[in-house]
């Protein structure tokens, strides 16, 4: 396999990214501020809830400072190792991006607890588990808005060529 299939494979646009972020930000948000809502029936008598554009909000602002500065930066470094290795097999590709994504996403995690000045921001599990899952959906964003990318270029080449 040629080094230009391998940087064709794995290396992916920034533009791509750029757009996987903003589409994992705008996901996640949603699905966490559809976890925190509260129906009007449910609402228990003197106690305040937040809405859920406030919701909104804060978690897009929470994941897109996350995505920004840590996830994406360690995925160009992550994408350009993974273009470093030589694999033959599909398979192995597949695994090996997982394993770095989750090794991604763990260090991400890792780096957050050191920038808040606290080791112990992430006492439970729970704020791992949110960034590793984070990562995979960033992960499955690219890929998916890479697959469309590279068909619609496989497409539109076609129809020029024929």
């Amino acid at each position: 396999m040629s080094k230009q299939s391998l940087q064709s494979f794995w290396l992916i646009s920034f533009s791509i990214k750029l757009l996987a972020v903003i589409m994992t930000c705008i996901s996640l948000s949603i699905v966490v501020g559809l976890m925190k809502y509260v129906p009007l029936a449910e609402r228990a008598e003197h106690t305040y809830y937040y809405p859920f554009w406030y919701t909104l909000i804060i978690s897009i602002l929470i994941n897109l400072a996350l995505l920004l500065f840590l996830i994406l930066p360690l995925s160009l470094i992550a994408d350009s190792v993974l273009a470093s290795l030589k694999m033959n097999r599909s398979i192995s590709k597949v695994i090996s991006t997982i394993v770095a994504y989750f090794l991604l996403g763990v260090g991400s995690a890792l780096l957050f607890s050191i920038f808040v000045y606290r080791m112990h921001a992430f006492q439970y599990a729970g704020p791992y588990q949110y960034v590793v899952t984070t990562t995979f959906v960033f992960l499955l964003w690219q890929s998916g808005l890479g697959w469309i990318l590279k068909k619609i270029r496989k497409q539109k080449q076609q129809t020029s060529t024929g």
